[in-house]
């Protein structure tokens, strides 16, 4: 098929010359040699770490074993020595839901590029059959649409920039099809993503890349329950993981958790990951500490209303009983907040006369649920 062979022959000639072209661009930039071009492209990095790690715990909770994980990674990327022909980090994190897993990616996105969107999420539910794996690398030739080289990814919040790292998350990898799980294993082993159509290609060498799952999240849950049982000569021991200490209960999870992945993604895979990250279950103190985090979030909306909400103790202990389930984590409290709280504290915003005032709105716990008083503070008439 002479046509076919001159055009793969012309889309790799093509490819040479783009190369060739950004090398030399490079070299002519910094004066340095173009095979030092990945290494001068990473040293541009200038985010500050210790701001983003500062940003992540104040938005992050409860999971500090994860912020020094994530923080090892950033002093890598930021000094340079990751491995240049592969992705500047590939990580899974685990665990249940509601416990941060695609926040984290977030507010990284939005403290390294100053937006919360700006990086490329691909839900991985939306590719759980074979052929979806188009959908990643394009049509390929000989089937409708090859010659558009469409795909789902977002090569510009991929690739970054010059002075910024590219974000991409996939959700839910688990949910993935064994096809699109092996183009994502030729992408952590070279960086390099080829388009079917031959034309284009999508550059992961300057790339985070985090994975998140619910594998294991049963058992997780189970352990950290007290449920944790094992099988010998037919007989189910059942052993307390609260009498261990901390060293051996995290031995026997991470031990849980590798079995887990093991029997559902292949060994090259799961060697190709820099980081297996287990999320913990949120803690009676960590939910309080998101029910301050989530009133600061209400009030900065309040204030252009010129007035701001309080909630006391026995109104955390109310929202603790109706919306702390550890099985939904923070996505079950923030439905407790808006129902108890936001409705209602809507309806006293609509209805506020008092614009001369601030307004504040205490609430605390009464026979029939939460009781809102309002109290009334003159403006301060002093001009700076």
């Amino acid at each position: 098929m002479p046509f076919i062979n001159d055009k793969l022959e012309y889309y790799a000639a093509q490819r040479r010359q783009k190369e060739m072209e950004e090398k030399q661009r490079v070299s002519d930039v910094t004066d340095l040699p173009a095979d030092q071009r990945l290494r001068k492209i990473q040293t541009r990095y200038r985010f500050d770490v210790e701001e983003v790690m500062k940003r992540l715990r104040k938005r992050i909770l409860g999971q500090e074993h994860v912020m020094k994980s994530i923080e090892n990674m950033l002093k890598i990327v930021r000094a340079d020595i990751a491995d240049p022909d592969r992705p500047l980090y590939i990580g899974l994190f685990l665990g249940p839901t509601g416990v941060g897993k695609t926040e984290i990616v977030r507010v990284l996105a939005e403290a390294i590029h100053g937006n919360r969107e700006s990086f490329c999420r691909v839900d991985m539910n939306t590719l759980s059959l074979d052929h979806y794996a188009a959908a990643l690398t394009g049509a390929p030739p000989g089937y409708v649409g090859s010659r558009e080289g469409s795909t789902i990814l977002d090569k510009e919040k991929i690739e970054g920039s010059y002075s910024r790292p590219g974000i991409i998350l996939f959700d839910e990898i688990e949910k993935a099809s064994p096809q699109v799980i092996q183009t994502l294993l030729n992408v952590f082993d070279n960086g390099i993503m080829t388009i079917a159509s031959g034309e284009e290609t999508i550059d992961f060498r300057n790339t985070l890349i985090f994975m998140t799952s619910n594998l294991g999240a049963r058992e997780i849950l189970n352990f950290f329950n007290n449920k944790f049982a094992f099988l010998t000569k037919n007989m189910i021991h059942f052993l307390n993981p609260k009498t261990w200490k901390n060293k051996e209960r995290r031995l026997v999870l991470d031990h849980l958790i590798q079995e887990k992945l093991e029997s559902h993604f292949q060994p090259e895979f799961i060697n190709r990951i820099d980081d297996i990250i287990i999320f913990n279950w949120l803690t009676r103190q960590t939910v309080f500490e998101i029910i301050d985090l989530l009133t600061e979030q209400i009030n900065s909306k309040l204030r252009r209303y010129d007035c701001e909400v309080e909630l006391d103790i026995s109104t955390k202990e109310f929202l603790l009983e109706k919306g702390f389930d550890r099985k939904y984590g923070a996505r079950a409290l923030k439905r407790a907040m808006r129902k108890y709280v936001l409705v209602p504290l809507s309806e006293l915003v609509i209805e506020q006369t008092t614009p001369e005032a601030m307004v504040r709105y205490k609430v605390q716990r009464s026979a029939d649920g939460l009781e809102f008083k309002v109290q009334h503070t003159m403006k301060s008439t002093n001009t700076p």
